[in-house]
């Protein structure tokens, strides 16, 4: 009661002394994101909520990998099995973790066996050249599963010379090695980046090995350039009790790869962008590894696929329009061999009624699998009342279809159904936007409403969870964000990059009284704050304050820190992890672990 309490003072005392301070941006308003329409936007003219991670807060959080960076997102809810990459299922404004779409530089990379391989990303922390991250529908965009968001990562593309190496270690027997390197070639661009993390695990059988490689090159030429990205993620870890407390043994290996070529062709107003893909997914789980014959599941996935995007810009606004085609298949020792082909066309408009005055109309036809063709619309609009004070408003719908778990598995505890309707919701939201030379602030009031929910359910704890429809889930919630830079208004002040962000969030079910497993899991109240200090001899310390009160769960208050001291080409740092040892867990049975502490070095010559 009296932390609910103390909370809430702290939140309206921050908003009090953000309201009346003048601080520097967190973004440019002439930032360009390219993930929230199809076409690329300036962060000032954007009509959607989108947050950009980019690689200074990357270097200043205490983390070593995206998976564990994205829970210091609000409303974005990262339920972890096991951290440093080994396992996190990821979900955006209380939507299920198969309702979040990945990308990898605009590719959809998200696994049609389960979303529990969909953050299996083949790429190195250091590779990444920013992170931006649409909250909201994203179908008239995407097509099929972005149904809650979108999580787009954008590689590095090699255009300066560098290389950096960097080694890690600390509790649990945790060690790190990293290498990246860039280079120039002409009008060749080239980027290489390798790691590899292992620890003994925090508690039994949690240990883990996991090994990531990639390679980017970008080629300019006279009328645009061509892209190549590459990767490779290859892990084996201990899941100690992941899907059932009943086997503590579990053990799992999987190993991902992934290429994308793409070309952008620009001629006057007219743009051209084909893109092709593949993403090859294997996966071997073991429900005791002292006795691998018991139970045994071995599995794997491809995804083919290729997309054309075309745009032009008139008088009338920028219009932009294009196909994809896609085929996923998986060979499986438990769910069988199946494949789906499916095809889409998208259109877009984006134009101005009148002056300050955007309106981004879209649409994507999809034809997928046994569904047949069906229309997603979207319509966004923004009016910008004075220079950087934005309000936003937008509608769609959305879809997703059922995985491959979720139509065939079967087991002693959890059993598919191969008749499951795909879900479909449609999306409201309505916000502000204020983006200044001293302060940034941000409101949105969303609403979804979703029918045909898939999740896993039971009625009573002696029964298998099965999988169904389970009729409609509508989700209503407000999110607040604010920074400011408190050594730039007063310099004796030893506080930067102060940023206080919070996410409400109820949810409710139309159905009958079953025991859900995954959609109404949630976290109701989610507050994240940042801010950073300097510290002695110039040495300075990042904080990630998160308190989340989870439906079900008991709430949590979780500190990590890191200590960073750089000169010229050289850098000492120290993560730490839940710093005050706090008990908790995202996952029924999955404790986390405890206070983790890591310290290492980076030398970067450029």
């Amino acid at each position: 009661m009296f932390r609910n309490i103390f909370i809430i003072l702290f939140f309206l005392l921050s908003v009090a002394v953000i309201t009346f301070a003048q601080t520097e941006p967190k973004y440019q308003l002439d930032d360009v994101v390219v993930t929230s329409s199809r076409t690329p936007v300036a962060f000032s003219d954007l009509s959607r909520s989108v947050v950009i991670i980019y690689p200074d807060e990357i270097k200043n959080a205490p983390v070593n990998n995206l998976q564990d960076l994205l829970q210091y997102v609000s409303g974005i809810d990262l339920k972890q099995r096991g951290i440093e990459g080994v396992q996190a299922d990821v979900s955006i404004r209380g939507g299920s973790f198969e309702q979040t779409l990945v990308l990898i530089d605009g590719i959809k990379i998200s696994d049609p066996q389960t979303a529990h391989h969909n953050l299996n990303l083949p790429f190195t922390i250091d590779n990444v050249e920013r992170i931006e991250i649409l909250k909201g529908q994203g179908s008239s965009i995407y097509g099929p599963n972005a149904f809650s968001g979108i999580i787009n990562v954008i590689t590095k593309k090699g255009r300066e010379k560098s290389l950096s190496l960097q080694l890690s270690g600390g509790d649990n027997g945790y060690y790190q090695g990293a290498v990246n390197g860039s280079f120039l070639l002409g009008e060749v661009g080239s980027n290489i980046s390798f790691s590899k993390n292992k620890s003994d695990g925090y508690r039994h059988n949690t240990n883990f090995d996991i090994i990531n490689f990639s390679y980017s090159s970008s080629f300019n030429s006279g009328i645009g350039n061509a892209n190549l990205f590459a990767g490779y993620n290859d892990k084996k870890f201990g899941a100690n009790s992941f899907y059932s407390e009943r086997f503590p043994n579990q053990w799992e290996h999987t190993t991902t790869k992934f290429v994308n070529l793409s070309f952008n062709a620009a001629i006057k107003d007219f743009l051209l962008i084909p893109k092709l893909y593949w993403r090859r997914n294997d996966d071997e789980f073991l429900l005791n590894y002292e006795n691998p014959s018991f139970y045994r599941n071995i599995h794997q996935t491809n995804i083919f696929g290729a997309e054309l995007q075309s745009s032009l810009n008139t008088n009338l606004g920028i219009m932009s329009f294009g196909a994809e085609y896609k085929k996923d298949q998986i060979e499986s020792s438990n769910l069988g061999n199946h494949s789906r082909k499916n095809f889409g066309v998208f259109a877009e408009h984006n134009f101005s009624l009148v002056d300050d005055v955007t309106v981004i109309a879209g649409a994507f036809a999809y034809n997928y699998a046994d569904i047949g063709w069906k229309i997603w619309p979207g319509l966004d609009v923004s009016y910008k009342i004075i220079p950087g004070l934005r309000l936003i408003a937008s509608v769609g719908k959305a879809f997703r279809i059922p995985t491959y778990t979720e139509l065939y598995y079967s087991d002693p505890v959890t059993k598919g159904d191969a008749n499951l309707k795909y879900e479909e919701t449609i999306n409201y939201e309505i916000g502000a936007n204020l983006t200044k030379d001293f302060y940034n602030a941000n409101v949105s009031l969303f609403r979804k409403e979703g029918t045909n929910i898939i999740d896993w359910a039971r009625a009573s704890d002696t029964q298998p969870w099965m999988v169904m429809n389970i009729a409609q889930v509508n989700t209503n919630g407000i999110e607040l964000g604010f920074a400011l830079n408190p050594a730039k208004l007063i310099k004796a002040v030893p506080l930067y990059n102060f940023t206080v962000n919070y996410t409400y969030l109820q949810s409710d079910k139309t159905t009958s009284t079953l025991q859900s497993r995954y959609v109404l899991d949630y976290l109701r109240h989610q507050l994240v704050v940042n801010f950073s200090n300097p510290l002695f001899l110039n040495i300075k310390q990042s904080w990630f304050l998160r308190y989340e009160d989870r439906i079900n769960f008991e709430e949590n208050f979780i500190v990590d820190s890191q200590l960073l001291y750089e000169i010229n080409w050289f850098e000492i740092f120290v993560k730490a992890t839940n710093l005050f040892n706090k008990s908790y867990k995202d996952i029924a049975g999955l404790p986390l672990p405890g206070r983790w502490i890591i310290a290492g070095m980076k030398i970067t010559i450029k």
